[in-house]
């Protein structure tokens, strides 16, 4: 903002230096000069706080200050600068509030080489330029064309810093007539534009945070339409390949969003903090700020930002505890055979079909019994055998879709039987006819209607068991008590059957 770069003369460093006032300095000198502006100034500060703070678009945060200021300084224009990101200094005013007869400045791209060469580092340390006349020996004549064109007479630039960068410039314009700042007005000033930094960074973080949950939530999206296509099509085989690749996509976005909130809730809590010391410090304020505080309901947004953002961590970190059992259902690293504990399997295949076990307007929620014994860890293909828990589950879920009444559970229950390790699963459904029990583990057999399953998901699954792992898989079943499936394990295999 070329406009507001105004102080490029290298051979005037000194003099310039005199009409530039670094924070400090602003501070030491209200400090020496307390006085009933400084006391109104400190007021509207907190006004001025309170507005940019009901908000967390950026775009109402800087329309807001502009406003603000124009009214609170009197003067003809305050703007907004941001550079551009090629880090050649360049940029354009994104936000104003401009008194007739001045013109806009918004949207005019300003390129000024001199600026990155002499000040850039300097505003970043808290460089404050305070100009009472354009029309003086010590401001160059590049900056006072650039300046007069917008029709600067007297300016006051603070910077905009968010985090590590030099975000932008907070621009106030004096066009009419020449002005001199006062400390307190530098002071005022100074403040807004820390407060801004920290705003925008916030915004900034806000904004990568929704990017990151639209990310997550098209994820989650391809996940649950190639889940339903998988599910449908009865494709089991496949289903391990499919979840490990979706619960790496899924954990990279949570964990940046999961990341950036611990950020918000900090920058959030030193702003509460912020301003508690000004309502310590100014208990009494005026009546018409008062009214302003009760209107924003402060206390409420100080008790209640923290507890959206609890929760907002809460549900991130669910995600990723549903990430983990993906991993654990799908166990890609574990394609070999393997010591592992069945409950945590089954616990992890239970996860991913939470959302079927929910109650739905046609039927009331599914009650999952757990009747775990004391198990020792089985020698297994974790991986397929997921893929034996994740069928049985969903089929007993099927079957209780159909059922009529309200009285729906799955029953699980692990034990040791003798040498072996033997798990079951059982439905309170219809049950399967006595005619046809014998063929449910035939291949391409299914008792549901055409396009809803292939009749290749317990065919699978009784390959798995019984040829993979040397096992046995069977049903029993009679119509109207429900349906078990039994599959029975030894904890040690003697040798790979492969």
């Amino acid at each position: 903002m070329q406009f507001i770069m105004n102080n490029t003369l290298s051979n005037r460093a000194n003099r310039e230096g005199s009409m530039t006032l670094t924070w400090n300095q602003a501070g030491q000198d209200v400090r020496c000069h307390l006085s009933s502006d400084r006391l109104i100034y400190y007021r509207l500060l907190t006004e001025v706080i309170s507005k940019i703070r009901s908000s967390l678009d950026l775009e109402t945060i800087l329309k807001t200050t502009v406003v603000q200021l124009l009214e609170v300084l009197n003067t003809d224009r305050v703007a907004v600068f941001q550079f551009n990101s090629d880090l050649a200094w360049h940029g354009e005013v994104i936000c104003e509030d401009v008194k007739s007869p001045w013109k806009p400045a918004s949207s005019i791209q300003v390129y000024d080489h001199c600026f990155g060469e002499q000040f850039a580092a300097e505003y970043l340390k808290g460089r404050i330029s305070a100009i009472p006349d354009i029309y003086t020996p010590q401001i160059s004549d590049c900056h006072r064309e650039i300046l007069a064109q917008f029709q600067v007479r007297a300016n006051l630039v603070t910077p905009l810093i968010k985090g590590n960068e030099l975000w932008g410039l907070l621009c106030i314009h004096e066009c009419g007539k020449s002005r001199n700042w006062t400390a307190t007005e530098i002071e005022f000033v100074s403040q807004i534009s820390q407060q801004l930094g920290v705003a925008i960074q916030q915004a900034d973080l806000l904004e990568k945070t929704k990017k990151q949950a639209q990310e997550l939530r098209q994820t989650l999206e391809q996940l649950q339409s190639t889940q339903a296509q998988i599910i449908q099509n009865e494709k089991m085989v496949s289903l391990g390949n499919l979840v490990a690749g979706v619960a790496h996509e899924i954990n990279n976005p949570v964990s940046f969003i999961h990341g950036n909130l611990s950020y918000i809730q900090e920058y959030a809590k030193d702003l509460l903090e912020l301003l508690n010391d000004y309502q310590q410090t100014y208990p009494d304020p005026e009546a018409e700020l008062q009214e302003s505080l009760e209107d924003k309901d402060v206390e409420f947004i100080q008790e209640d930002l923290q507890k959206i953002l609890t929760s907002m961590k809460s549900g991130t970190e669910r995600i990723k505890g549903i990430v983990t059992s993906l991993r654990n259902f799908s166990r890609m690293d574990e394609a070999q055979m393997k010591s592992v504990d069945i409950h945590e399997g089954i616990d992890s295949t239970l996860v991913i079909l939470n959302h079927r076990l929910e109650g739905k307007e046609n039927r009331p929620e599914i009650l999952i019994i757990k009747d775990y014994g004391d198990l020792p860890l089985i020698d297994c293909y974790p991986a397929q055998l997921n893929q034996v828990f994740m069928y049985l589950l969903s089929n007993a879920i099927d079957a209780l879709d159909e059922k009529i009444g309200n009285d729906r559970y799955i029953k699980i229950k692990t034990e040791i039987e003798g040498a072996n390790v033997r798990i079951s699963i059982a439905d309170n459904g219809n049950g399967i006819p006595e005619s046809i029990r014998s063929q449910v583990f035939d291949p391409f057999f299914t008792t549901k209607p055409p396009g809803k399953g292939t009749g290749l998901g317990l065919s699978i699954c009784y390959t798995i068991v019984v040829e993979k792992h040397q096992g046995r898989l069977w049903c029993d079943s009679s119509p109207g008590e429900g349906t078990r499936f039994t599959i029975e394990l030894q904890p040690e295999l003697s040798n790979d059957p492969d």
